[in-house]
């Protein structure tokens, strides 16, 4: 049918190339594509020739530049791996990414593929052209003007973009390069929230009415892209929502760039690949912060301190081996918490999981370490899957010092939400300490730890608010949380890997109205300073997100926390409370206000005295990390 609708079209018309394609595409799915190469040979002629039908400067051209080079590095069972098709195939895609008319996320995927293909060949300086091209595209392809879920589905096709990018700029011996690329790939949704929360003091200063129109925008995007008001759109309308959005962030566009050109000595909104290697070094001025990078093509520890940027190579790394050590880790940790596992069964996991401490300090922690040989202080950056497991706790067998002898570390999502963190911290900050506490929730298991754990703050910390069980609701805690520089909760927490924005904190009526990381994701809170997340996986996410660093703990710093202290997974409800008691008689200075910027410090003692109480359980004291300068 689709031949016969060729037949009958002439050469000029524009649904010619739409039915090439249809006709190509029926040839692939027949049965006797599996069994000849005819046709392949048939499709490559039928996509060429729908490609020379479609004008330069056509919507779909990349569209099927991209369908041509797909056939081209597939050419059937006999051809596959012969190079000329994979080369013609790599020119194609690389055709297809360069249509700059095309949507951003044809011409993503194409560019992808560029560089995958020149990869496979070896050809790492036009891999990394590709795979730059692709980076650059990402930003586009996840828009601020969508909803939260969409940039979350978008974001979730390009998994291990970054990665990939990065580690050709290390073949390339460009390790300054590398870092720019797996900060542009990393954190997108994190990078829209920074951008966002700019420090406008300045602009104010020299130009009232932008800082004002820049509120103005920020806000009403803020509220037309909130998924839950996407969810209750009527019915298409001359004024939809959708067009509110498009209309709004082409506003934002036009004043994001008028103020970069304008103001350009302020340095507002600028991407990290934009940033100088200067600038980069300069985020590790209090202490070497570690890019881990974890790709096909060889994994690396990108390490930036004030005076380089260095790669470390990590030959024990691969994405296989990674997948697999963290699903051996996973598993153990759910037998662990499984009622009625014996007390044979749980020894056996507690050995998984010192087997994967072990792993991570021969694989990841101990090389790095090894470079640095007089850090103190360490920010760990790990990407994928790597951001699930411990690099803090990793430790040699037999009881050889590791990571918390040698260094005391905090966790980072990028380069950018540290800097961002560090001048968080400099702002001017409130007072009060808000204490949250729910030991009784509907369908969850009791916490008498968690009252506890409040009592005892409220009375340890002067003035503090105590927010407990019934009087604990979405509202309320909302509604403090704007008031108060420290915010601690003690309840249960509720991860979600279909849906990590759905991830929640267990508040009195979680049922009805839940306290989701939608939420304080998109509070604007200037002046807090400490959130104290005692509750269990408040880092947990999906593995297609984990770049992104979608969850609790990332919440609260995109809220405007420049420290948080989180957990990897369950957290043993009175080993929780007694860490966070360590940590806040360290804090304590006795005025009702928190030293906090000792956090890490105060954490890393407080787990470091329950290993040594504990030593043969680390499942007990890993998994509370600090996130922050």
């Amino acid at each position: 049918m689709a031949d016969a609708v060729i037949a009958a079209l002439p050469a000029n018309s524009p649904d010619l190339p739409g039915a090439l394609v249809v006709a190509a595409d029926a040839r692939l799915m027949s049965p006797r594509a599996l069994l000849s190469s005819t046709a392949w040979d048939e499709a490559v002629a039928l996509y060429r020739r729908a490609v020379e039908a479609t004008p330069p400067g056509h919507p779909k051209r990349a569209l099927r530049l991209a369908g041509l080079g797909n056939v081209l590095y597939d050419l059937g069972p006999d051809r596959r791996h012969r190079r000329a098709n994979r080369v013609a195939a790599a020119e194609t895609f690389q055709e297809a990414a360069l249509e700059q008319q095309c949507a951003s996320s044809t011409r993503l995927g194409a560019a992808g593929a560029w560089g995958g293909i020149r990869a496979e060949l070896g050809e790492w300086d036009r891999a990394l052209e590709g795979y730059v091209v692709a980076v650059d595209l990402l930003h586009s392809v996840a828009p601020r003007q969508l909803v939260r879920d969409d940039q979350e589905f978008l974001l979730s096709q390009a998994v291990g973009l970054g990665a990939a990018a990065a580690a050709c700029a290390v073949c390339c011996g460009r390790p300054g390069l590398a870092v720019g690329l797996l900060e542009q790939a990393r954190g997108v949704l994190l990078s829209h929230a920074f951008d966002a929360d700019s420090d406008l003091t300045r602009l104010r200063e020299t130009a009232p009415g932008l800082a004002a129109r820049f509120e103005e925008l920020r806000d009403a995007l803020d509220t037309a892209t909130d998924s839950r008001e996407f969810l209750e759109e009527g019915p298409p309308g001359p004024d939809t929502r959708a067009d509110l959005r498009q209309r709004l962030a082409a506003e934002w566009r036009d004043l994001t760039d008028r103020l970069r050109a304008e103001h350009p000595e302020l340095g507002l909104l600028r991407p990290v690949r934009n940033w100088d290697e200067r600038e980069l070094r300069a985020t590790a001025a209090a202490g070497p912060v570690v890019l881990v990078n974890v790709s096909p093509y060889g994994s690396d520890a990108l390490v930036v301190t004030e005076h380089s940027i260095d790669a470390v190579p990590l030959p024990g790394l691969d994405p296989r081996t990674t997948a697999t050590r963290r699903q051996t880790f996973q598993d153990a940790l759910v037998r662990i918490e499984t009622p009625g596992t014996s007390r044979k069964q749980s020894q056996r996991a507690q050995q998984d999981v010192r087997e994967t401490l072990a792993w991570l300090w021969q694989a990841v922690t101990g090389p790095v370490l090894d470079r640095l040989p007089a850090a103190t202080r360490v920010w760990w950056s790990p990407g994928g899957l790597l951001g699930t497991l411990p690099l803090h706790a990793a430790a040699p067998t037999g009881g050889a010092p590791g990571a918390l002898d040698r260094v005391v570390s905090s966790y980072t999502p990028t380069l950018r939400a540290l800097h961002h963190a560090r001048r968080r911290a400099a702002r001017p900050a409130g007072t009060g300490t808000l204490v949250v506490s729910v030991a009784q929730a509907t369908g969850k298991a009791p916490l008498p730890g968690a009252r506890r754990e409040a009592e005892h703050l409220a009375r340890l910390l002067p003035g503090a608010a105590l927010l407990a069980d019934t009087s604990a609701t979405h509202s309320a805690v909302v509604s403090a949380l704007h008031r108060h520089a420290y915010a601690h909760f003690a309840c249960h927490a509720l991860g979600d890997l279909e849906r990590p924005s759905d991830s929640r904190l267990v508040l009195h009526d979680h049922t009805e109205r839940p306290l989701t990381v939608r939420d304080p994701a998109r509070l604007r809170l200037p002046s807090v300073r400490l959130a104290y997340l005692s509750a269990c996986d408040t880092l947990g996410t999906s593995p297609e997100l984990a770049d992104e660093a979608v969850h609790i703990v990332s919440a609260f710093q995109m809220a405007g926390f420049p420290h948080v202290v989180g957990s990897l997974w369950h957290v043993d409800d009175v080993i929780g409370a007694e860490v966070a008691l360590s940590v806040y008689e360290a804090l304590n200075t006795g005025d009702g206000t928190l030293d906090v910027a000792r956090t890490a410090e105060a954490l890393h003692h407080a787990v470091r005295t329950l290993r040594d109480t504990y030593p043969q359980t680390p499942s007990l004291w890993a998994c509370q990390v600090h996130a922050g300068p």
